[in-house]
């Protein structure tokens, strides 16, 4: 489980990478409305993993509405013709993970990897007390994160 921190500053797009969950978090608390509700947020990333672009989805009342956001942006992403990389966030607010979110994990990195896209991260956010706590699905099947090494 994750818990947002303030005192993290947002990476520029297209200067700074988004190469750990506290920078991508930044971003995506920047994106998310206030008071909290139902969306998907994206963020686009180069394969220098710098941003290119946020995409933020109303209505994604859906838990499976995921599937629907990273299907979309990683098509996009391989018809582009360049290498990328994606970080999605779900905001539920008053809710959190649900139980299939597991299998959503294992079924939008499928269709990222087949896309031959990176598929970083995918944070379920509760949206509760402002930005809320975040937690990543691929954590309850043991899976390393997918961040790049540093150094």
């Amino acid at each position: 489980m994750s818990q947002f921190c303030a005192a993290h500053r947002p990476p520029r797009a297209g200067v700074d990478p988004v190469d750990t969950a506290a920078a991508a978090l930044a971003l995506i608390q920047l994106a998310m409305h206030r008071p909290a509700r139902s969306e998907t947020i994206a963020i686009v990333l180069g394969d220098d993993h710098r941003g290119r672009s946020i995409v933020v989805v109303d209505g994604t009342d859906d838990p499976d509405s995921v599937l629907a956001v990273v299907e979309r942006l990683t098509d996009t992403i391989a018809v582009s013709g360049r290498d990328g990389a994606l970080v999605v966030a779900s905001i539920r607010p008053g809710r959190g993970p649900d139980p299939a979110d597991v299998d959503r994990w294992l079924e939008a990195s499928a269709m990222a990897d087949d896309a031959g896209v990176d598929l970083l991260e995918w944070f379920v956010i509760d949206g509760v007390a402002g930005a809320g706590t975040a937690w990543c699905p691929r954590d309850l099947l043991g899976e390393p994160p997918r961040w790049p090494r540093r150094g």
